[in-house]
């Protein structure tokens, strides 16, 4: 699989940023426009290595100021800054430096996680139907617990994303097995957004490998065009390039026993600890 091509827009934070702010860490951003889309302050840049943070890779990103897209076109060189940001990255200091061509297999547009409802604190899950491993699943299955849920592909090649995410709930499981205020308490589900690999039987063998107690943690996926919906729901926008790649950001969901969210966690520079305080507070929240 070619990392370059591996979008991931909620990455850790793997080294000290350019910012003197330790609350939004900034990187300088160098890289090709290949879509601009003023109408929601999108642009998708094809950029180099961004030292301390991340490899070359395609990835869309937002502006807040949508003068920073004015007279920007497909072909641009840029130069930018890249905040990470709580709530997501985004750019300014938008700067072009210089024009090439687009590379022959550069996408048209940005695939749309639009028309669905984001979820957020206080929301409901929503009803869709998955499949745990031939089982028919909803989230409603898991009311009763709190419940964490995110998104990943079991073939993701980078140790620092998708699997430091399995390698975060594995912790969590250990955790809550060992305290008494979350034992049988929680459960954690992770969906795959790569259905055609992650088979039920691709899924069951990743979970025995990452010693997944079933009671605990559960491996789920659904058809293509319903875990992509899913996923936006959840903030995530899942890009399916012409090469076989998945690109995708992270997000991490906390939610109460009574299937309500109560907190996000946008990329993936959180703890197992953290995302264990959540579950707690989960288990708190009124009802």
């Amino acid at each position: 699989m070619t990392v370059g091509r591996l979008l991931i827009a909620g990455l850790v934070i793997l080294g000290s940023a350019c910012s003197s702010d330790p609350e939004i860490p900034t990187y300088e951003l160098k890289g090709q426009i290949l879509v601009v889309k003023p109408e929601t302050n999108e642009v998708l840049v094809k950029h180099e290595d961004i030292k301390g943070f991340m490899p070359a890779m395609t990835m869309p990103y937002t502006v807040k100021d949508t003068a920073l897209l004015k007279d920007r076109v497909p072909g641009d060189l840029i130069t930018a800054t890249l905040h990470v940001a709580s709530d997501g990255p985004y750019l300014s200091n938008i700067n072009k430096t210089g024009t090439a061509p687009l590379p022959d297999d550069a996408r048209s547009d940005i695939p749309p996680a639009a028309n669905v409802h984001l979820l957020k604190a206080g929301d409901p899950l929503p009803a869709t139907p998955l499949v745990d491993q031939g089982r028919s699943i909803t989230f409603a299955d898991f009311k009763g617990s709190a419940l964490a849920v995110t998104f990943i592909y079991t073939r993701c090649p980078l140790a620092n994303f998708c699997p430091l995410l399995d390698r975060r709930f594995a912790e969590v499981q250990k955790i809550a097995a060992s305290d008494p205020a979350l034992a049988g308490k929680v459960r954690l589900l992770s969906i795959s957004f790569d259905p055609a690999f992650d088979t039920d039987a691709s899924l069951k063998a990743h979970a025995e490998k990452l010693g997944a107690d079933p009671n605990v943690w559960r491996f789920a996926t659904a058809e293509q065009a319903v875990v992509d919906r899913l996923a936006a729901e959840f903030g995530i926008n899942v890009i399916r390039e012409k090469d076989g790649t998945i690109t995708h950001n992270l997000r991490t969901a906390i939610v109460d026993p009574s299937g309500r969210v109560t907190s996000i966690l946008d990329n993936n520079a959180w703890s197992a600890g953290e995302l264990a305080a959540g579950l707690k507070n989960a288990l708190a929240a009124p009802r």
